[in-house]
């Protein structure tokens, strides 16, 4: 079950009822592209989110999540598992026992919640699964997925980063956890654009941070006295790691753009490190619209609605050369 931290409290909502929202008049949205079966203050929801405490983007997503459902007058909970598999197979368990209409997952394991979601199924309750998808075994229980493309930022981060070093030098890279589909994607990825694109790029050495700010900064002060001065890039999975990763290089005595460093998703303070010059691009991804397309689906199946097996959200590169371009993220 929920371990009712005080984040995890403010997160688990279940007071969405009739009368609360725009949608209480119960017609249908224009996005929804069909009649509704039933009143939206009906339409129950269950979303279990990774974990909102560990980063900004997340954080940002739960209260989408919560201010949406809550905008259209949906019957939503939304709980945060705090990162832990097994906390999230419990509420997935409990959203089955509820019988709730659709279930909104990102999951917190590539593997590990496939029974869960199986069982869900047999239920005939349909699964979504948000921002990063399930492992293979479970996508035949699986409705629809909606979020990124990991594959596309990461290919991205790879071109920002390779031509930022004129297709030469060293870097190093700083992981999501390790296992989580889109750790594997966005290090498989790079890999790749790497590999094709600019072979006489040397990868020195790569370390998870688990999505933590402060543990990126202590593997990167760790890469630092390791390889002091032939690092030339860093690679990091998300902004609020490449934050951490700023505070060892400031800590160093390093200058603004000495070591290059790009990220997949850009967040606020990320947005600024780029104006400062201590970040060279990351990729615009956001939180709002991740969640947004993921109830919004999520209502489409509970009224029978058709809908694409993968859907998704907006992604472009930043950089200092096109950051005028983009709005300030609010995360």
């Amino acid at each position: 079950m929920i371990r009712h931290t005080a984040l995890a409290a403010a997160l688990t909502l279940t007071a969405f009822i009739a009368g609360s929202g725009a949608a209480a008049a119960q017609s249908a949205p224009d996005w929804l592209g069909g009649e509704l079966k039933k009143p939206l203050a009906d339409t129950r929801i269950g979303i279990t989110v990774l974990y909102p405490g560990s980063n900004s983007y997340q954080a940002k997503y739960a209260e989408a999540a919560v201010s949406y459902a809550k905008e259209i007058g949906i019957n939503a909970t939304v709980m945060d598992p705090q990162g832990d598999p097994a906390t999230q197979f419990n509420q997935l368990q409990d959203m089955i026992a509820q019988k709730m209409d659709v279930i909104v997952l990102w999951p917190t394991s590539q593997n590990a919640l496939i029974p869960a979601v199986r069982q869900a199924s047999r239920a005939n309750i349909p699964v979504v699964t948000s921002n990063s998808p399930i492992g293979e075994a479970g996508r035949q229980y699986v409705t629809a997925h909606t979020g990124p493309d990991d594959c596309k930022l990461a290919s991205q981060a790879a071109e920002m980063l390779g031509d930022s070093l004129g297709g030469k030098g060293n870097i190093v890279v700083v992981e999501g956890t390790p296992g989580y589909s889109v750790s594997i994607l966005r290090g498989n990825c790079f890999l790749d654009a790497m590999e094709d694109k600019y072979p006489d790029i040397k990868i020195l050495a790569s370390q998870p941070a688990d999505w933590n700010r402060e543990k990126a900064q202590t593997v990167m002060e760790t890469f630092l006295t390791q390889y002091g001065g032939e690092i030339n890039g860093v690679y990091a999975f998300d902004d609020g790691m490449g934050l951490g990763i700023i505070s060892a290089l400031q800590a160093a005595g390093k200058k603004p753009g000495e070591i290059k460093l790009v990220t997949c998703n850009q967040f606020g303070e990320g947005w600024d490190a780029i104006k400062a010059g201590w970040q060279t691009g990351s990729g615009k991804q956001s939180p709002i619209d991740d969640a947004v397309l993921a109830i919004q689906t999520a209502v489409k199946v509970a009224n029978g609605i058709a809908v694409p097996p993968v859907q998704e959200i907006a992604i472009d590169k930043i950089t200092a050369d096109t950051i005028d371009n983009f709005e300030r993220p609010s995360w």
